[in-house]
């Protein structure tokens, strides 16, 4: 038994199918049914049966794929933290992000594991709500995100806090309450209200905000950019997150909210941890927990106006 039947038989096992496997492989199907018989003969068993085109792992063949799988799992990282330890490591992280990130957070993080670890591991950015990030997480399509933390969150899923994101409100220059520092609930009653959809956890969390001081917003809105937008045009107040989107209007006014502490909302890192996680990915998760998480009343939380 050597390595290489080894690979033969997990590839073989994973696509069930002798022609697709050897084409994976870049070997003959000749070279890959010698090298599949051959291991049965030596294991004394037989590992997949036949049925049409296709072949089908035994009992004996699925028991011996678990721990196949599972040695050449760990065979793949230690061979990564090997060329790791030579400035070598690659690889590819695929990660889904909410947009109010991507311009400053997530790119200060790429850059500061890129400078540490090397220039050869791939980041595949994919920009995503908080809900449809979730979900590709917990399929295993996506490595790991970065979105609002969910109350209902798969079992498996494992949230970071990353940083906070402050609650505002957003008027024009010259709303009658755009003089102000901050703002009381009591100075916007009377006043029409903006916010996002409620089937964004951070929709929920600012309507549960304003039915606790009994206001109400239309929340029809997914972004920023787009609360803004409605705000730039009328006399509507928007109460949204301090993100760097906001910057964009020159027109409007930012105000604190004095009844709202600063970490009112939390933006979180998300993995799964039934999932097998290439060196790369778990390096890359590794190092957003011990230098790019958020600590609440830490002395230098991680926070972008």
């Amino acid at each position: 038994m050597n390595l290489s039947q080894l690979y033969y038989f997990s590839k073989l096992a994973e696509l069930q199918h002798y022609t697709q496997a050897a084409q994976e492989l870049y070997i003959t199907q000749p070279t890959l049914s010698g090298a599949i018989s051959s291991l049965e003969q030596e294991l004394g068993i037989e590992l997949f049966q036949k049925r049409g085109r296709n072949v089908y792992l035994t009992k004996y063949g699925r028991e011996f794929y678990h721990y196949v799988s599972s040695a050449l799992q760990e065979l793949d990282k230690g061979i990564e933290v090997a060329r790791e330890h030579a400035g070598k490591m690659g690889g590819t992280v695929d990660i889904g992000c909410i947009h109010t990130i991507q311009g400053d957070y997530l790119a200060q993080v790429i850059h500061a594991f890129i400078k540490e670890k090397g220039h050869n591991v791939t980041f595949n950015i994919h920009l995503a709500q908080t809900n449809a990030i979730i979900n590709a997480v917990e399929r295993e399509q996506w490595d790991v995100g970065f979105c609002s933390f969910v109350e209902r969150a798969p079992e498996q899923l494992f949230f970071v806090p990353i940083l906070h994101q402050q609650v505002v409100a957003v008027v024009r220059k010259d709303h009658p309450l755009a003089g102000e520092k901050s703002l009381s609930f009591a100075q916007l009653e009377g006043c029409s209200l903006i916010s996002y959809h409620t089937e964004q956890p951070v929709g929920q969390e600012i309507k549960t905000l304003l039915d606790r001081h009994k206001l109400s917003a239309l929340q029809r809105f997914s972004s920023e950019e787009a609360l803004c937008g409605q705000v730039a045009l009328t006399d509507y107040v928007a109460i949204c997150l301090r993100t760097p989107a906001l910057n964009m209007f020159s027109d409007l006014a930012v105000l604190s909210l004095s009844e709202v502490p600063d970490d009112f909302h939390i933006v979180h890192m998300i993995f799964n941890r039934k999932m097998y996680k290439e060196h790369a990915v778990e390096s890359f998760i590794d190092f957003v927990t011990a230098f790019w998480s958020y600590t609440p009343h830490a002395s230098k939380p991680w926070r972008f106006d």
